[in-house]
């Protein structure tokens, strides 16, 4: 009997779509089999095989779609690199605390005691108002120096509103609750609201002069305005804007170029702010206009300049609302908006920005987006290039112009955003992180034109705001790696050179000082308006090697610090004929080193300090230094807020009124000044400054 049976072909059928089952009929397969197709029916099957063909269509129809989104990003977001946004947000997700995978991990309750303690009103500290309330401020009657426009060596840090935790004014507040910070005598007031007798009235000499200053010296580094369109509506050639915002536009130009153009403390700007502001009433809420916006943006940078600093952040607040309001973000082509028209909208919208975010920068406010904005850059063009009835726009020019500054300027403000959210979140930067956004400072520079090199020396209406611009990038560079040094400190170990940040925040105050100093001494006098920013950049700079030379004064750097400390006062000297500012940094970096010989306060400890080692040093450091309890912030604020070099934070104990205590008190404003204008990794490679 043969046992073997006859080999049996099996036919394998292409499985039958969801709905032929269903009716148990033949079904010819494919994406959309006859019968569906014929009944209207939905083809779909439930065989892995046709699963994963209905994966690859998915993918398929994903992909088109992120060539979309790439393409709406282009349109939308012209001024920020996709690929850098993504990269940023890989690299920022693993250090967000409470996530895992995307979704926020809940706390187990063993830690319920810790939040509890975190959420209950901690024991008040003497550094930090008592209420909420004790943050209002009231600039309206004096013009004075108890409030600087950048909130460092502030008098009467009670008048200075609410800062944030990294301003110099929190670290003023923090200083005197140690009885470390000497108080700073006010000086004579002027109000405005009874008129000054002994102003004199400007002369038609004087006014033109003051308009030559404004469009020489600020509208350089300002272009806000058009030259030839607003003298034209000066002389009657041109109309006049109607909706009652020539008072305010003209009277503060006016002011802004009596203050800038001085080359010492003068009163002459007052009476033009002061009709500017008689010009403002109610109804600017009612209206919008580009002439409206234009004097707002440039009153609130005049009132940071004569120390009203949050009566400026107000003001430009409506600015900036108006400008919204009105579509300066929005980018409008023909037959919408002339060439010359949208130029001009450009230049405002970015002055504006620049604005905003250096003054959200400085007093440590959260800081300013560009979400929605897709306004170009002006054109690197000169106002007698513009014409009102061009029908387009000429060729950027290669060489400098009146926006050159602005346009270049608007790049680095958008990098000193992500510079301040990185500090805001972490206080202080990571070094992958921190690197990444040095380098981001370092491209910069290295992409700014032949004409903003160092070593050119150009026409000084380029000249000067083009210095600087420069540094500005040395002043953020400052304020990414401060918070290392700080930290050094606080561990009371030694400031290694080797660390990059501690290295990059060193070179960039050497370089910082060294340029300011040097372009100073060739200016001859110095003009109120290069004066303000010299003063400022060089109190940034100066102070962190002042905080170095006092920590460890036998550093194998200190002999530098101590040399460009007196180049220092030397400089600030020269600036204070027209910035009082000036003159009381001076002041304390002055007895910082009549001090550094002869023997303190504190019985010659000075001196023991430059006769001992790099470890004695350190000793004599911990061992004179006690131990403070935890300073919180703000009351309200979360326990991820307070998270900061703060914590646990100790300093050397100097006799009150001492040199070495003011000079700490200072330094210790700017040291905690973690200055950071929302960039987030929304923002590729972009731009700040305060003006």
């Amino acid at each position: 009997m043969d046992n073997s049976a006859p080999t049996r072909q099996v036919h394998r059928k292409l499985p039958a779509c969801n709905e032929c089952k269903r009716r148990k009929v033949r079904c010819s397969g494919g994406e959309n089999c006859s019968n569906c197709r014929r009944d209207g029916k939905t083809c779909a099957y439930s065989s892995p095989l046709i699963a994963l063909s209905a994966t690859e269509r998915r993918l398929g129809a994903a992909e088109r779609t992120i060539d979309m989104i790439k393409k709406a990003w282009s349109i939308h977001l012209p001024n920020v690199d996709l690929e850098d946004a993504l990269k940023s947000l890989d690299e920022d997700h693993d250090s967000i605390p409470g996530t895992v995978n995307g979704v926020i991990d809940v706390q187990p309750l063993a830690h319920a005691s810790t939040i509890s303690s975190a959420t209950q009103p901690s024991q008040a500290s003497p550094a930090e108002a008592s209420n909420a309330e004790d943050y209002e401020f009231d600039e309206s009657q004096d013009f004075d120096n108890t409030t600087d426009g950048m909130g460092f060596l502030v008098a009467e840090p009670g008048k200075a509103g609410y800062m944030g935790p990294q301003s110099g004014v929190a670290a003023v507040k923090f200083l005197q609750s140690l009885h470390l910070y000497p108080s700073l005598s006010s000086t004579s007031t002027t109000s405005l609201d009874e008129p000054d007798t002994d102003l004199p009235s400007a002369s038609a000499t004087d006014i033109a002069r003051y308009m030559d200053d404004y469009f020489r010296i600020y509208h350089t580094a300002y272009p806000i305005l058009h030259e030839g369109t607003f003298r034209a509506r000066v002389s009657g050639a041109l109309r006049k804007p109607r909706d009652g915002s020539w008072p305010l536009l003209h009277s503060i130009v006016l002011a802004i170029g009596a203050f800038v153009g001085a080359t010492k403390e003068t009163n002459s700007d007052i009476p033009f702010y002061r009709k500017a502001r008689a010009s403002l009433n109610m109804d600017v809420l009612e209206k919008g206009s580009l002439s409206y916006v234009q004097g707002l943006v440039l009153m609130a940078n005049y009132l940071q300049k004569r120390n009203k600093p949050n009566a400026g952040f107000v003001l430009i607040g409506i600015g900036f609302s108006m400008a919204l309001a009105i579509g300066l973000h929005r980018e409008f082509g023909l037959p919408h908006s002339s060439p010359f028209t949208m130029e001009i909208r450009r230049r405002v919208w970015w002055v504006l920005f620049i604005f905003v975010s250096g003054a959200q920068l400085t007093l440590g406010r959260p800081p300013v987006s560009l979400v929605g904005v897709n306004v170009h850059l002006p054109s690197n063009l000169d106002d007698a290039e513009l014409a009102v009835d061009m029908e387009s726009l000429p060729s950027s020019q290669k060489g400098p112009t009146v926006t050159s500054c602005l346009i270049y300027q608007v790049k680095l403000a958008i990098i000193a955003n992500m510079v301040q959210v990185e500090l805001l979140t972490d206080q202080i930067t990571g070094s992958s992180r921190g690197s990444i956004l040095d380098q981001k400072i370092t491209k910069w520079r290295a992409e700014l034109p032949a004409h903003f090199d160092d070593g050119t020396i150009l026409e000084p209406w380029f000249e000067v705001p083009k210095r600087i611009l420069i540094w500005r990038s040395l002043h953020l560079r400052i304020i990414l790696h401060r918070p290392a040094i700080f930290q050094q400190i606080t561990a009371k170990v030694g400031l290694d050179q080797t660390i990059p940040s501690i290295h990059a925040c060193l070179a960039a105050a050497e370089e910082c000082v060294e340029s300011i100093c040097h372009f100073v001494n060739l200016e001859g006098a110095a003009s109120r308006g290069l004066a303000w920013y010299a003063t400022y950049w060089l109190i940034t700079a100066s102070f962190v090697q002042a905080t170095c030379y006092i920590y460890n004064p036998v550093h194998i750097l200190a002999e530098k610090w101590h040399e460009q400390l007196q180049q220092a006062v030397i400089c600030l000297a020269k600036l204070g004929q027209a910035h009082g500012m000036a003159l009381r940094a001076r002041d304390i970096l002055l007895r910082l080193l009549e001090q550094s010989n002869p023997a303190s306060e504190s019985g010659g400890s000075s001196n023991a300090m430059f006769n001992i080692g790099q470890e004695a040093a350190m000793d004599f450091w911990q061992l004179n230094t006690p131990r403070w309890p935890p300073f919180p912030y703000s009351s309200g604020q979360t326990t991820t807020e307070t998270r900061s070099t703060v914590e646990n934070m100790t300093f050397p104990w100097y006799a009150e009124g001492s040199a070495d205590a003011e000079l700490l008190d200072a330094t210790g404003a700017i040291m905690l000044q973690v200055d950071t204008n929302s960039a987030d990794s929304f923002f590729g490679h972009g731009s700040w400054m305060p003006g």
